[in-house]
């Protein structure tokens, strides 16, 4: 079984955050997994470049943060 279809049939998401400061914004993202007996693990992955564009959008408008 690929790695893909056995993420897709997990109870999983995608978590990112931003904060903005001097020196602009920054991302960090991960991936929430909760485990058969009901615990939750997270996994740090990176943010894909269209999700921190949208933020960057969303926070900042046209403007440069």
């Amino acid at each position: 079984m690929k790695v893909a279809r056995r993420l897709a049939d997990l109870n999983a998401y995608g978590i990112t955050h931003a904060r903005i400061d001097e020196r602009g914004i920054h991302f960090e993202s991960e991936l929430a997994v909760q485990l058969a007996d009901g615990t939750v693990t997270t996994l740090r992955m990176p943010t894909g470049l269209d999700e921190r564009l949208a933020i960057q959008r969303l926070l900042c408008g046209g403007d440069r943060c």
